[in-house]
């Protein structure tokens, strides 16, 4: 039988989660600066002082919301194996996807607040991109000694697979689309894959 201390801990981990989600979400859809504490307590249908003693400030609750999305970027980086088919690629940016969907007010608050804090955008994003864009470079750069690519910079090509990529889930970010379904981001993948490996242009035999 689980103790009552486990149990209250549990208790508390799970209100903490509740406030952070109802934060995440207010503050996605208003941004830190405009939102404030009585309205995520409202959401929550608790006391200004429930909230205070969980996070001190409204501050606090904002950078356990940063750590939480820095987190779910890391989720994207630890993706499981190194993808070599068509298959595995799409298997993989799907899972992406589904990552950032899963988490999105999360991942809104973290890039509105990025966007115009250049304290948050080196400290919560930009190192966790570079994690993001080794990897993809590394493979590209492994299929061009292989001879399955062609020469390119490996680097700047993979700025360029990152925004073909984004671009499709970025109006959801921005809260201007709503969250792809599962169809919706099977596709976004196989599209971005599609492009990725044979480009757009009709190959004809020479």
């Amino acid at each position: 039988m689980s103790s009552p201390t486990s149990r209250r801990e549990r208790r508390h981990a799970r209100r903490r989660e509740e406030i952070l989600a109802a934060a995440a979400r207010i503050f996605a859809a208003k941004g830190y600066r405009d939102a404030t504490v009585s309205e995520i307590t409202a959401a929550l249908d608790i006391a200004d002082g429930t909230l205070y003693n969980y996070f001190p400030s409204k501050r606090d609750l904002l950078l356990a919301i940063l750590d939480k999305a820095s987190t779910d970027v890391q989720v994207l980086v630890s993706l499981p194996g190194v993808p070599r088919t068509r298959e595995e690629l799409v298997s993989t940016l799907v899972s992406a996807y589904d990552v950032l969907v899963d988490h999105l007010p999360f991942m809104r608050t973290l890039l509105i607040e990025a966007w115009t804090d250049d304290v948050i955008l080196q400290h919560y994003l930009t190192g966790q991109m570079t994690h993001i864009r080794q990897p993809i470079a590394a493979y590209i750069r492994a299929r061009i000694e292989a001879g399955d690519f062609r020469p390119v910079d490996p680097v700047l090509a993979t700025q360029m697979v990152l925004g073909m990529v984004a671009a499709p889930i970025v109006p959801v970010l921005r809260g201007a689309a709503p969250p792809p379904s599962p169809e919706q981001r099977q596709l976004f993948a196989e599209t971005a894959i599609d492009v990725l490996l044979d480009g757009i242009r009709v190959r004809r035999e020479q």
